[in-house]
């Protein structure tokens, strides 16, 4: 198996058949080379298309292989378009080393070894050749397409996005720019100021992350255009003010974007856009939760919730059982929820704000000490510290806050530890440690990884307003003394969000917790008489 393939493809219509194929021999990155003339006929450079129907045959096409390859989430699949647009440049290049050639029919060997030397100029020397031979008479020769629309190419191209974890609807989308033009292309990124609105948007790679994919992948399919891939923080970016530009590429869900920036243009005395409009790359069988059949980058963001998005560093310096894993998340955003899934998926669960409550309690040594630090104000009837006294005292003020922190994390923290060791006895090789404190209390360090838990500001607000009867005053004032939600994702290796249903909230601790097993297999039964021994790793 090679990791970078070139598929030689002389029959769109194949591609779905060339599937095993291609995930039996190619992993990272899939080109497609299209010879237009190549079916049945010798193996040759690729030769190009009559003018007159060559890019709508080229975009039918693109759009055949990244429909058809939408499914192979883990290749990044990209068909290679400057050889198409310029047979005379002289053979195939690619920005990685081709290290399999996968052919749609079969060749001499003497054809392929020509065609390999002469004509893909990235190819290793130990370069492995896979031929299929599928069955022709049961495919048609070449795509159908009718079409009465003008071809037309453009000097000056523009287009926009959010780009967010490039998928084969964006390289559409990109594809569609390069092919339609001659010079240069512009691209506008959505920056943060505009993505805020979008499900899950703190997921969302950093505007940077997608400029360099953007611009990685329109260099490596056409690098005889110029590209500008640039942040945008409005709707209308660089076309509110550059009179070059002559065409801007839209999808059907953006084509009304296409027709304001046309109108903001005539106010600002600029020439009117060409609008070339893209229909959207449609998924079979879509979750409950996601967009019905659409390809998009919010659907990804939520394929997310409950999957490894970084890789936890080693910590030799933990006991290796427990293996604890630190539950944590702002106010309200479901972190009882999804513990309980985890608990009935076999993990053992530390629950701090139950702990604390305990802590609290007569007799404690904690009781004596939040008395007399906060006054016999935060005391019930009963002489028992009454919850929602005490915070209406700390989060009016950040000085109370930090005073209380400082009386009751070293203690639950503790409480913690001291409850983790109890479970790992009771025969529980994963503990969860559910902390709302855990990042501002630095207990990231008692934990081998870190699980997050996001809602919406507005979400947790209303919750909590239901729950707790506080006013959005008191909501806000005491979700904006925890990490935001972007400081948690930043600090998570794995995100959940309960925003959802029930059921969709315990698919993403299943998905999680299946990972976790896969990943540490020792961690998946209990060891026999079900108990665990403590030992370092």
């Amino acid at each position: 198996m090679g990791k970078i393939g070139l598929l030689v493809l002389t029959n769109p219509l194949k591609i779905t058949r060339l599937l095993p194929s291609i995930c039996e021999h190619v992993r990272g990155t899939l080109y497609v080379q299209y010879l237009p003339l190549g079916c049945g006929k010798k193996l040759s450079y690729p030769q190009s298309l009559e003018d007159n129907v060559k890019i709508l045959h080229y975009s039918s096409v693109i759009n055949e292989v990244y429909s058809h390859t939408a499914t192979l989430q883990d290749l990044d699949v990209r068909v290679l378009m400057h050889s198409l647009k310029h047979p005379e440049s002289g053979n195939i290049r690619t920005k990685k080393p081709i290290e399999v050639v996968i052919f749609d029919q079969v060749f001499s060997k003497d054809e392929i070894n020509r065609f390999v030397k002469d004509c893909v100029s990235t190819s290793t020397v130990d370069c492995n050749v896979v031929t299929n031979e599928l069955n022709s008479t049961l495919l048609p020769s070449a795509l159908n397409f009718e079409s009465t629309e003008d071809f037309k190419t453009y000097d000056n191209v523009v287009l926009g996005g959010t780009f967010d974890g490039l998928h084969n609807g964006h390289k559409i989308l990109l594809s569609e720019a390069v092919l339609r033009c001659n010079k240069r292309i512009t691209v506008g990124v959505t920056d943060m100021a505009m993505i805020k609105s979008k499900v899950l948007w703190e997921l969302i790679e950093p505007c940077s992350q997608r400029i360099s994919s953007v611009e990685d992948f329109l260099q490596d399919v056409d690098p005889s255009l110029h590209y500008s891939v640039v942040p945008i923080d409005d709707p209308f970016g660089p076309t509110k003010e550059d009179p070059s530009f002559e065409m801007i590429v839209v999808s059907a869900e953006t084509q009304r974007g296409g027709l304001k920036v046309n109108e903001l243009r005539a106010r600002l005395g600029l020439p009117r856009l060409d609008v070339h409009t893209v229909q959207l790359l449609e998924t079979d069988r879509p979750a409950e939760e996601e967009e019905e059949k659409k390809l998009s980058s919010s659907n990804r963001r939520l394929r997310l919730l409950g999957t490894r998005l970084r890789t936890p560093p080693p910590r030799p310096d933990l006991p290796a059982r427990p293996y604890v894993v630190g539950l944590t998340g702002g106010i309200a955003s479901g972190k009882s929820s999804l513990s309980g899934h985890l608990r009935a998926l076999g993990a053992g669960v530390v629950e701090c704000d139950a702990l604390a409550h305990g802590l609290y309690a007569p007799g404690r040594p904690l009781h004596g000490a939040l008395a007399a630090a906060f006054g016999r104000g935060v005391l019930g009837p009963g002489g028992e510290v009454d919850r929602k006294a005490l915070g209406a005292v700390v989060f009016r003020d950040q000085g109370q806050l930090a005073r209380l922190n400082v009386l009751v994390w070293p203690e639950l923290r503790t409480a913690a530890r001291r409850r983790a060791e109890e479970l790992s006895g009771a025969g529980h090789r994963v503990v969860v440690v559910e902390a709302a404190v855990l990042l501002q209390a630095g207990w990231e360090a008692d934990c081998h990884e870190v699980w997050g838990c996001i809602v919406s500001p507005e979400e947790a607000v209303r919750r909590l307003r239901e729950r707790d009867g506080l006013t959005e005053e008191e909501a806000c004032r005491r979700l904006a003394a925890q990490p935001s939600n972007t400081e948690v994702v930043a600090r998570s290796h794995v995100v959940f969000s309960p925003a959802w249903s029930v059921a969709f909230t315990r698919t993403q601790a299943q998905r999680a917790w299946a990972q976790l097993l896969r990943e540490q297999p020792s961690l998946a039964s209990p060891p026999p008489g079900g108990r665990t021994t403590t030992t370092q790793q």
